[in-house]
């Protein structure tokens, strides 16, 4: 049979995996038990999907197991998505692989297009001992995982790396800092102390701010520190349109399987606005009768108003809310200190004063505008007089934005200090 490729597949008719079971049949009639295999919201499985990384090739090793392909009447499909630098590279293999471990285990591993356009949503194993899939799973997924970054995986949405370099300064007020650092790394090395105190060992915790206040940048910090101090898993829930109950259920089960995990809830206030998930649903994953332990919760909103009270006004589902705010004299002045380097401190006091209610996203834009003018004016550095015309330009869009914003006044949300609270701490 010719090969055949293809790009971009769009959702069509596949298997269901009664029907991939009756076709493995057909193939190997002499094996007599099948297992199907869903490893779809497991980090870890993904990995699964790399064992073939070139083009057809008939055989290949991956760490300690082997496979090679054996031919069956599924047509042998190349499947690429063009966001990958090439066809061999992040491709998804269906067909059937018989798996060799380093023990001598043998079996065969089919994968297939399911009726839902998907592949490696599950697979087909003609072994029931389910402890020799997840070692070829953690194997195969250690194999492939890079040690410069840090694997998130993401329930609806692409697996993301993070790299482990954390060398990104925090510009936050110290006792906000503190607080969250605080609460964060004891949760994971006192599981001892949470049971013999009768706690369960689930935490939840919410950042609320306007955009570019610094809840991603801490976000970033948290993973990094928790990954090295704890080796913790971290899980996040992409919302999107289409995100649903089942998804979000699945990204909770996903987090307590791989506990002690970070189960990251980006954009909090979409998903019950923009998505199709009930409050109901959600605050039973939050706190309902199945306890999840091992996992910490960590939300993210820039419209605290626009989530639902009952979500973050009681301990248990976020037990802690913290706000950010926008940036303070002080901390505009360290921040611009730091990305203006070349520049004396009257410069800096100057553009402080001008930039008062501007958050981190604008004032690292007023760094960016003033790069691109300085090379637009061919000048080798970026100097006060193209960093003046920088703030020009973007005073102007602030001023306008705020002229279409009615920003709302700070209320309090669940248990979090005030602003006042916070300053005066």
């Amino acid at each position: 049979m010719s090969e055949f490729h293809f790009c971009n597949p769009l959702p069509r008719r596949g298997f269901t995996s009664i029907e991939a079971v009756e076709f493995v049949r057909r193939q190997f009639p002499d094996v007599q038990h099948w297992t199907c295999w869903r490893p779809k919201y497991d980090c870890e499985a993904h990995a699964l999907a790399k064992i073939i990384s070139t083009d057809f090739p008939t055989n290949g090793r991956v760490g300690k197991w082997s496979w090679r392909r054996l031919p069956t009447a599924y047509p042998p499909l190349s499947y690429w998505d063009d966001s990958t630098p090439s066809q061999t590279e992040g491709s998804e293999w269906v067909g059937a692989l018989e798996i060799n471990g380093p023990a001598g285990e043998r079996f065969i591993l089919f994968s297939c297009l399911t009726s839902l356009g998907e592949i490696g949503s599950f697979y087909l194993a003609s072994t029931l001992d389910t402890n020799l899939l997840k070692r070829l799973k953690q194997d195969v997924y250690g194999h492939f995982q890079s040690k410069d970054t840090i694997l998130i995986h993401v329930v609806g949405g692409e697996q993301m790396a993070l790299s482990r370099q954390d060398d990104e300064r925090i510009f936050l007020q110290e006792a906000l800092r503190a607080d969250i650092e605080l609460q964060v790394f004891s949760f994971f090395p006192n599981r001892d102390t949470f049971t013999r105190l009768r706690l369960r060992h689930r935490r939840g915790f919410l950042f609320v701010g306007a955009p570019g206040t610094g809840k991603t940048m801490m976000l970033r910090h948290l993973i990094r520190q928790c990954h090295v101090r704890f080796k913790t898993s971290f899980t996040m829930i992409h919302l999107k349109s289409d995100m649903d109950e089942d998804r979000v259920a699945a990204g909770f089960q996903c987090a307590a399987r791989r506990a002690p995990c970070v189960l990251i809830l980006e954009d909090l206030d979409s998903l019950t606005r923009e998505c199709k998930v009930t409050r109901s649903s959600l605050l039973q994953q939050l706190d309902g009768l199945v306890t999840k332990e091992g996992i910490l919760v960590i939300g993210t909103t820039n419209n605290a108003e626009e989530i639902d009270p009952a979500l973050i006004h009681r301990p248990s589902r976020f037990d802690r809310v913290w706000h950010f705010p926008l940036p303070d004299d002080e901390l505009r002045r360290s921040y611009l200190q730091s990305v203006f380097e070349n520049f004396d401190s009257k410069t800096v006091d100057l553009l402080v004063a001008e930039t008062e209610d501007w958050s981190f996203a604008y004032l690292n834009e007023l760094r960016t505008t003033a790069a691109l003018l300085a090379m637009n004016q061919k000048t080798p550095a970026i100097t006060a007089s193209v960093t003046e015309e920088a703030l020009t330009l973007l005073s102007r869009q602030f001023q306008a934005g705020k002229r279409n914003f009615v920003a709302q006044p700070l209320r309090q949300v669940g248990f979090a200090t005030t602003k006042r609270d916070l300053l005066n701490s």
